[in-house]
């Protein structure tokens, strides 16, 4: 068992400490495929050109726009995700989150208990009855 928490622990520390992980693998694959994009785009317009395809006309504004999508992706949407992360990450281990969470849902089971008391147990007391007054009323006709 204390290796187990030894196990936990260690792990715990030495994630914290790591800058690149599965994010920022994701981004920057993102980034590359879009980069990619835009180098085959090229390819194609140049051999449209070369084999004297007309039809073919990549302008130079689609390939700006996939690598601009590429650097957005990387430099500008990955951090703004991992900070809304980090931030929401850091508020739900507030022990003050838990606290307020916990009152909540006190609140709401406190709420529901009422409700079934004033609301379903009569309407379900009702139902039973009229199921055994059936019951015994069939029962007597039987004899």
């Amino acid at each position: 068992m204390r290796f187990l928490l030894l196990s936990l622990f260690f792990l715990a520390f030495s994630s914290s400490s790591v800058n690149a992980d599965w994010w920022d693998d994701f981004t920057a694959g993102v980034s590359e495929k879009l980069k990619s994009v835009t180098g085959e785009l090229k390819t194609v317009e140049m051999m449209g050109r070369w084999n004297g395809d007309s039809s073919i006309d990549l302008s130079l504004h689609n390939n700006l726009s996939f690598s601009s999508a590429a650097n957005w992706v990387k430099e500008t949407a990955g951090p703004a995700v991992r900070d809304k992360f980090n931030s929401v990450k850091e508020t739900l281990q507030d022990p003050e989150t838990h606290k307020q969470a916990k009152e909540w849902i006190n609140e709401k089971a406190e709420a529901a208990s009422e409700f079934a008391q004033t609301e379903i147990l009569p309407e379900l007391k009702k139902i039973y009855e009229a199921a055994t007054a059936e019951t015994t009323t069939n029962k007597n006709k039987r004899r």
